[in-house]
């Protein structure tokens, strides 16, 4: 009788023992695809597949939640069945369940369970409800013009030094900054985008997040630097005049180095997570950002000329702005999600802050400082011009 009553404690205490002590941070269950896309009145078939199947006791029944709420999806999907994992040899121990989108959002379903204990944090399904198919194709398309655009946005000032064999009229405060502003944005992007560690991290601080950085992101912001420093190194060979970095901008650029410098012997030290001091990084570009334009705009008007300062540059910046700027609209419309947009307003404020100064450096070139004022006046002095002398002088 003695050793029955022991054998009932002791598996009674090994099943408790495997019902609570399966540790958040190990994944009990899994969402295959762990995010989808959909529209609204189209279906998905999701895998749900149990990770543990020689768990005790032999039936595990699953409960499905809905940004945190149980059997309430809000409108945005139809519910889901609640399904029941039942250990068996030789069983597929995974079920499907059918998203239906009925209305435009953002949902996570999680699920729960008497029997194990599933992390919320880990085991999660990410659903994206869009209005129209069409629109989630223009988004794209928007995407990629702007990306386009801003990519190629670095060339016509190259070719213009080139061309002129001289850098006169590109303020080297502006490129100072930017080279420091894109550096910053690279080691963000390939750090986030390459560190298993690092996702982590994030995943940690944000759940149910998406890593807010592609692949696109990572070539962009390497090209621009490599762009930056091949204007650099014109600055270098090129005829420069008497321009040279300012102290007030390298007094900018020391206090936000030693800033980095700084925090990153703190991190190495183990006194500050890697993924804060990626938001740090972040935190300078953005500060850059809003501050790299001045200069040039304060240049072209002491000189009352934008010579030297390549437009074709703030055409394309400007196209993409503005698309970036339309593709959140187009998001938002989309998704019923004007939170990303009014919730946190700092990427559409830089956004408009950069859209501001390209109008700004557009009316200089074309209203307040035109090339063609500058020949007309040379035209009305008497000059001698002959057939090879160009009618526009060498502007972009």
């Amino acid at each position: 009788m003695d050793l029955k009553i022991l054998i009932v404690f002791l598996y009674s205490h090994l099943l408790f023992n495997l019902t609570i002590c399966v540790q958040p941070e190990q994944s009990v269950i899994s969402f295959e695809p762990s995010s989808i896309s959909i529209t609204t009145g189209q279906s998905y078939h999701v895998n749900v597949r149990l990770l543990i199947p020689d768990i005790i006791p032999p039936d595990v029944f699953i409960m499905f939640l809905y940004n945190e709420k149980l059997s309430d999806p809000q409108g945005y999907i139809q519910t889901l069945p609640n399904i029941t994992f039942t250990k068996q040899t030789g069983d597929d121990q995974s079920r499907m369940v059918i998203v239906s989108g009925r209305r435009q959002g953002h949902l996570v379903v999680t699920a729960q369970s008497p029997q194990v204990n599933i992390s919320s944090q880990y085991d999660f399904l990410l659903i994206d409800i869009a209005r129209s198919r069409t629109l989630s194709i223009l988004v794209q398309l928007v995407g990629w013009i702007y990306f386009f655009a801003w990519s190629i946005s670095f060339y016509p000032q190259i070719i213009l030094n080139f061309r002129r064999q001289s850098v006169i009229g590109l303020n080297f405060d502006f490129l100072a900054l930017n080279i420091l502003g894109f550096s910053c944005y690279s080691i963000f992007n390939v750090c986030l985008y390459t560190s298993h560690d690092i996702q982590q991290q994030y995943y940690t601080k944000h759940p149910h997040g998406v890593l807010p950085v592609l692949l696109n992101d990572v070539v962009f912001s390497v090209h621009a630097l490599i762009a930056c420093l091949i204007t650099a190194g014109q600055c270098v060979f090129f005829e420069r005049g008497t321009q040279r970095i300012s102290y007030i901008a390298r007094i900018i650029g020391s206090i936000l180095t030693v800033f980095l410098v700084v925090s990153s012997i703190v991190a190495f030290t183990n006194h500050l997570s890697m993924l804060t001091l990626l938001y740090f990084f972040s935190y300078v570009k953005l500060v850059i950002t809003m501050i790299k334009y001045v200069p040039q705009a304060w240049m072209n008007y002491r000189r009352k000329s934008t010579e030297g300062w390549s437009i074709g540059n703030i055409l394309l910046d400007f196209t993409g702005g503005i698309l970036s700027v339309v593709q959140m609209f187009l998001l938002a419309i989309n998704y019923d999600d004007w939170s990303s947009i009014f919730g946190s307003p700092t990427k559409f404020g830089l956004g408009l802050f950069s859209i501001l100064f390209d109008l700004l450096f557009i009316a200089q070139h074309y209203i307040f400082y035109r090339p063609i004022t500058r020949r007309t006046d040379l035209t009305t002095n008497g000059e001698n011009t002959d057939e090879r002398t160009p009618i526009l002088s060498t502007q972009s």
